[in-house]
Protein backbone atom coordinates (compact mmCIF):
# COMPACT_ATOMS: atom_id res chain seq x y z
CA UNK A 1 0.00 0.00 0.00
CA UNK A 2 1.23 3.28 -0.75
CA UNK A 3 0.90 5.52 2.39
CA UNK A 4 1.03 8.83 0.40
CA UNK A 5 -0.40 8.16 -3.39
CA UNK A 6 -0.12 12.31 -4.04
CA UNK A 7 3.88 11.72 -3.14
CA UNK A 8 4.70 10.06 -6.52
CA UNK A 9 2.91 12.77 -8.52
CA UNK A 10 4.62 15.40 -6.45
CA UNK A 11 8.01 13.88 -7.29
CA UNK A 12 6.89 12.95 -11.14
CA UNK A 13 5.82 16.73 -11.74
CA UNK A 14 9.10 18.19 -9.98
CA UNK A 15 11.34 16.16 -12.28
CA UNK A 16 8.96 17.41 -15.01
CA UNK A 17 9.41 20.87 -14.29
CA UNK A 18 13.34 20.15 -13.74
CA UNK A 19 13.80 20.70 -9.98
CA UNK A 20 17.48 20.73 -8.48
CA UNK A 21 18.27 18.04 -7.13
CA UNK A 22 17.06 15.51 -9.44
CA UNK A 23 19.03 12.55 -8.64
CA UNK A 24 17.75 12.58 -5.62
CA UNK A 25 14.32 13.37 -6.39
CA UNK A 26 14.63 10.37 -9.03
CA UNK A 27 15.55 7.66 -6.31
CA UNK A 28 12.60 8.73 -4.12
CA UNK A 29 10.48 8.57 -7.14
CA UNK A 30 11.93 4.66 -7.45
CA UNK A 31 11.23 4.07 -3.99
CA UNK A 32 7.40 5.12 -4.77
CA UNK A 33 7.26 2.58 -7.78
CA UNK A 34 8.71 0.16 -4.91
CA UNK A 35 6.04 0.98 -2.65
CA UNK A 36 2.99 0.35 -5.71
CA UNK A 37 2.93 3.78 -7.26
CA UNK A 38 1.13 2.74 -10.80
CA UNK A 39 3.82 2.07 -13.25
CA UNK A 40 2.10 3.90 -16.09
CA UNK A 41 2.80 7.42 -14.89
CA UNK A 42 6.52 6.86 -15.77
CA UNK A 43 5.12 6.78 -18.61
CA UNK A 44 5.47 10.73 -18.30
CA UNK A 45 9.22 10.67 -18.14
CA UNK A 46 9.85 8.09 -20.58
CA UNK A 47 8.13 9.96 -23.41
CA UNK A 48 9.15 13.41 -22.21
CA UNK A 49 10.96 15.81 -25.09
CA UNK A 50 13.60 16.77 -22.24
CA UNK A 51 16.75 14.55 -22.66
CA UNK A 52 17.20 14.94 -18.99
CA UNK A 53 13.96 14.18 -17.73
CA UNK A 54 13.66 11.07 -20.16
CA UNK A 55 17.36 10.08 -18.54
CA UNK A 56 15.63 10.23 -15.21
CA UNK A 57 13.16 7.85 -16.58
CA UNK A 58 14.85 5.79 -18.11
CA UNK A 59 17.63 4.72 -15.37
CA UNK A 60 14.06 4.50 -12.88
CA UNK A 61 13.03 1.39 -15.75
CA UNK A 62 16.17 -0.28 -15.18
CA UNK A 63 16.33 0.10 -11.46
CA UNK A 64 12.69 -1.60 -11.76
CA UNK A 65 14.02 -4.78 -13.45
CA UNK A 66 10.83 -6.84 -14.91
CA UNK A 67 8.52 -4.62 -12.94
CA UNK A 68 9.28 -2.04 -16.21
CA UNK A 69 7.67 -4.63 -18.65
CA UNK A 70 4.23 -3.08 -18.97
CA UNK A 71 6.51 0.16 -20.80
CA UNK A 72 8.65 -2.32 -23.25
CA UNK A 73 6.84 -0.25 -26.07
CA UNK A 74 7.82 3.12 -24.70
CA UNK A 75 11.75 1.61 -23.44
CA UNK A 76 12.14 0.27 -27.17
CA UNK A 77 11.52 4.17 -28.64
CA UNK A 78 14.58 5.05 -26.62
CA UNK A 79 17.08 2.53 -28.15
CA UNK A 80 17.84 5.69 -30.78
CA UNK A 81 17.59 7.93 -28.20
CA UNK A 82 20.12 11.13 -29.05
CA UNK A 83 21.61 10.50 -25.75
CA UNK A 84 24.07 7.92 -24.99
CA UNK A 85 22.81 7.93 -20.96
CA UNK A 86 19.28 6.77 -22.31
CA UNK A 87 20.39 4.56 -24.65
CA UNK A 88 22.46 2.63 -22.49
CA UNK A 89 19.89 2.19 -20.03
CA UNK A 90 16.97 1.57 -22.72
CA UNK A 91 19.55 -1.45 -23.44
CA UNK A 92 19.69 -2.52 -19.45
CA UNK A 93 16.12 -2.46 -19.52
CA UNK A 94 15.94 -5.03 -22.44
CA UNK A 95 17.96 -7.35 -20.38
CA UNK A 96 15.71 -7.58 -18.05
CA UNK A 97 12.25 -7.10 -19.47
CA UNK A 98 12.87 -8.74 -23.38
CA UNK A 99 10.90 -12.11 -23.53
CA UNK A 100 10.41 -14.14 -26.57
CA UNK A 101 8.14 -12.25 -29.20
CA UNK A 102 10.15 -9.36 -28.69
CA UNK A 103 13.18 -10.28 -31.60
CA UNK A 104 11.87 -7.45 -33.69
CA UNK A 105 13.07 -4.75 -30.56
CA UNK A 106 16.13 -7.00 -29.86
CA UNK A 107 17.27 -7.13 -33.26
CA UNK A 108 16.95 -2.99 -33.45
CA UNK A 109 19.00 -3.10 -30.48
CA UNK A 110 21.96 -4.97 -31.52
CA UNK A 111 22.68 -2.01 -34.36
CA UNK A 112 24.39 -0.32 -30.85
CA UNK A 113 26.95 -2.98 -31.20
CA UNK A 114 28.78 -0.25 -33.31
CA UNK A 115 27.54 2.46 -31.23
CA UNK A 116 29.69 5.57 -31.00
CA UNK A 117 29.44 5.66 -27.63
CA UNK A 118 32.12 2.63 -25.80
CA UNK A 119 29.54 2.74 -22.94
CA UNK A 120 26.34 1.74 -25.38
CA UNK A 121 28.60 -0.40 -26.81
CA UNK A 122 29.82 -2.21 -23.96
CA UNK A 123 26.18 -2.51 -22.48
CA UNK A 124 25.22 -4.16 -26.51
CA UNK A 125 28.10 -6.37 -25.52
CA UNK A 126 26.62 -7.59 -22.83
CA UNK A 127 22.73 -7.80 -23.55
CA UNK A 128 24.55 -10.34 -26.57
CA UNK A 129 26.21 -12.36 -23.76
CA UNK A 130 23.23 -12.84 -21.97
CA UNK A 131 20.19 -13.41 -23.66
CA UNK A 132 17.84 -16.80 -23.74
CA UNK A 133 19.04 -18.80 -26.50
CA UNK A 134 15.54 -19.00 -28.18
CA UNK A 135 15.41 -15.03 -28.20
CA UNK A 136 18.40 -15.14 -29.75
CA UNK A 137 17.23 -17.88 -32.47
CA UNK A 138 14.57 -15.92 -33.31
CA UNK A 139 16.46 -12.66 -33.67
CA UNK A 140 18.30 -14.44 -36.68
CA UNK A 141 15.55 -14.85 -37.97
CA UNK A 142 14.82 -11.30 -38.41
CA UNK A 143 18.12 -10.32 -39.75
CA UNK A 144 17.99 -12.78 -41.78
CA UNK A 145 15.20 -10.91 -43.87
CA UNK A 146 17.31 -7.82 -43.98
CA UNK A 147 20.80 -9.29 -44.98
CA UNK A 148 21.04 -12.94 -44.83
CA UNK A 149 24.59 -12.80 -45.18
CA UNK A 150 25.84 -9.88 -43.09
CA UNK A 151 27.55 -9.73 -40.14
CA UNK A 152 24.73 -9.91 -37.49
CA UNK A 153 23.87 -13.61 -38.89
CA UNK A 154 27.15 -14.45 -39.24
CA UNK A 155 27.33 -13.00 -35.21
CA UNK A 156 24.86 -15.06 -34.03
CA UNK A 157 25.95 -18.09 -35.50
CA UNK A 158 29.26 -17.76 -33.99
CA UNK A 159 27.06 -17.17 -29.84
CA UNK A 160 24.87 -20.10 -31.27
CA UNK A 161 27.64 -22.22 -32.12
CA UNK A 162 29.52 -21.58 -28.92
CA UNK A 163 26.50 -22.64 -27.11
CA UNK A 164 26.08 -25.51 -28.58
CA UNK A 165 29.67 -27.45 -28.70
CA UNK A 166 32.50 -27.30 -26.98
CA UNK A 167 34.71 -26.44 -29.63
CA UNK A 168 36.03 -22.78 -29.08
CA UNK A 169 38.81 -22.45 -31.99
CA UNK A 170 36.38 -19.82 -34.27
CA UNK A 171 35.86 -17.81 -31.49
CA UNK A 172 39.98 -17.55 -30.13
CA UNK A 173 40.08 -17.03 -34.32
CA UNK A 174 38.20 -13.67 -34.55
CA UNK A 175 39.70 -12.50 -31.02
CA UNK A 176 43.63 -12.43 -32.20
CA UNK A 177 42.89 -12.03 -35.68
CA UNK A 178 44.00 -8.36 -36.24
CA UNK A 179 42.55 -8.05 -39.42
CA UNK A 180 38.65 -9.68 -38.21
CA UNK A 181 36.17 -7.91 -38.55
CA UNK A 182 35.59 -5.37 -35.87
CA UNK A 183 31.94 -6.28 -35.23
CA UNK A 184 32.43 -9.85 -35.52
CA UNK A 185 35.05 -9.77 -32.78
CA UNK A 186 32.57 -8.09 -30.34
CA UNK A 187 29.93 -11.18 -30.94
CA UNK A 188 33.11 -13.65 -30.18
CA UNK A 189 33.83 -11.48 -27.13
CA UNK A 190 29.90 -12.17 -26.01
CA UNK A 191 30.14 -15.73 -27.22
CA UNK A 192 33.27 -16.09 -24.75
CA UNK A 193 31.76 -15.07 -22.32
CA UNK A 194 29.20 -17.94 -22.55
CA UNK A 195 31.72 -20.56 -22.77
CA UNK A 196 34.27 -18.84 -19.79
CA UNK A 197 32.62 -21.35 -17.78
CA UNK A 198 33.92 -24.07 -19.01
CA UNK A 199 36.66 -22.98 -21.07
CA UNK A 200 37.92 -19.55 -20.35
CA UNK A 201 40.63 -19.09 -22.90
CA UNK A 202 39.15 -17.33 -25.55
CA UNK A 203 37.47 -14.18 -22.64
CA UNK A 204 41.09 -14.46 -21.93
CA UNK A 205 42.48 -13.43 -25.16
CA UNK A 206 39.14 -11.02 -25.37
CA UNK A 207 40.95 -9.26 -22.27
CA UNK A 208 43.83 -8.94 -24.11
CA UNK A 209 42.20 -7.34 -27.37
CA UNK A 210 43.21 -4.21 -28.90
CA UNK A 211 39.72 -2.64 -28.81
CA UNK A 212 39.33 -1.22 -25.75
CA UNK A 213 35.81 -1.66 -25.39
CA UNK A 214 36.26 -5.53 -26.19
CA UNK A 215 38.62 -5.38 -23.85
CA UNK A 216 36.84 -3.84 -20.78
CA UNK A 217 34.14 -5.97 -21.52
CA UNK A 218 36.13 -9.28 -21.41
CA UNK A 219 37.91 -7.93 -17.94
CA UNK A 220 34.28 -6.60 -16.23
CA UNK A 221 32.97 -10.14 -16.89
CA UNK A 222 36.03 -11.91 -16.17
CA UNK A 223 35.89 -10.38 -13.08
CA UNK A 224 32.74 -10.88 -12.06
CA UNK A 225 32.88 -14.70 -12.92
CA UNK A 226 35.85 -14.92 -10.83
CA UNK A 227 38.29 -15.71 -13.99
CA UNK A 228 41.85 -14.30 -13.69
CA UNK A 229 43.25 -12.60 -17.03
CA UNK A 230 46.12 -15.51 -16.88
CA UNK A 231 45.49 -19.93 -16.05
Amino acid sequence: MILDPGRGDELTLALLRGAKGSDDIANELLAEFHQGYPINNLRRLLTASDGKIVAAGIWIASELGAGARPLFDDIAELIRHPSAHVRFFALDCLLSCARPGDEQVVDSALDLVEDVDPGVRWKALVLLATLPEALLRAVKQVAMIHAPTGVRVKGIELLLASIASQEVGPLTEYLTDADSDSVLRGYAAAAAVRVAHRDPTPLRQAMRSADTTIKQFAEDMAERSGISKSS
